[in-house]
């Protein structure tokens, strides 16, 4: 299994981190990507794959990140990315999200298309993060004349929304709220998605799946978003594993 986005990085697990990533191993996780917010935690990601064999970094701004210089911020982010090659595997999270205001939609639309012309430019993936927008990503995607290939972490649409997101060729990834009682939408949307173009992940700290909901989310737990796929899906867990690891290896071109 790869935990294709985690956050390893953040404060929550400062106390026992080597004891999560132990965890992790041990309940099969092979690799973890873990995903910068802003330049500070691109770098933390970044520090994290230097020390552990099979991590990985993305180096991103997060569409709530806000930033009093962007220019100097994509040149950061650029000079980032530029200098350690072998650890950044893709621009993001970059994208859109409607449910905080720290940024206003119309900056959101500034820094994620000045991100998707950084990844183009050097030919990397990206990672969309999307909350109470995803028809605005898409119509922007949509109407964009190139686009990077990538996936949208933690889907948030319905099979309507994944089909559009298949046509325009980018991978879907589910994490653990697609376990909760409520998550029907989000369910049905992951019976639409090909096993070619599925990935998994925590999103650790946060959406821990079903029984640790309102606990601290961590990459072991993996393993309990891929059984569910399993059994929504009415295949074998192997599967699914096999899947998501052959299509998270391709697309972010991990080594090993």
């Amino acid at each position: 299994m790869i935990d294709s986005h985690a956050h390893l990085y953040l404060e929550e697990f400062d106390e026992d981190r080597e004891t999560v990533i132990r965890r992790a191993r041990e309940a099969g996780v092979k690799s973890i990507i873990n995903i910068g917010i802003d330049l500070e935690t691109t770098s933390q990601a970044i520090a994290l794959a230097r020390e552990h064999a099979d991590f990985f970094a993305s180096a991103g701004i997060h569409p709530q990140s806000p930033i009093d210089d962007l220019e100097a911020a994509l040149a950061g982010l650029r000079e980032l990315i530029l200098a350690h090659p072998e650890e950044v595997v893709a621009v993001g999270e970059i994208g859109l999200d409607y449910y905080w205001d720290t940024v206003p939609p119309e900056a959101q639309s500034g820094i994620l298309q000045d991100q998707l012309d950084l990844a183009v430019e050097l030919s990397l993936p990206v990672i969309f993060h999307c909350r109470e927008a995803i028809d605005p990503l898409l119509e922007l995607l949509e109407a964009r004349d190139r686009i990077p290939p990538g996936v949208f972490h933690c889907f948030e649409g319905g099979p309507a929304e994944a089909e559009r997101g298949l046509a325009l060729g980018f991978h879907i990834s589910f994490a653990g709220n697609v376990t909760y009682k409520n998550a029907q939408r989000l369910q049905q949307a992951a019976a639409v998605v090909p096993l070619n173009r599925l990935l998994l992940e925590t999103d650790s700290p946060y959406l821990p799946p079903h029984p640790h909901r309102g606990k601290r989310n961590e990459p072991a737990y993996t393993a309990l978003t891929r059984d569910f796929l399993a059994e929504l899906l009415g295949i074998p867990p192997l599967e699914i594993d096999e899947a998501a690891t052959v299509n998270t290896r391709r697309l972010f071109s991990l080594r090993g």
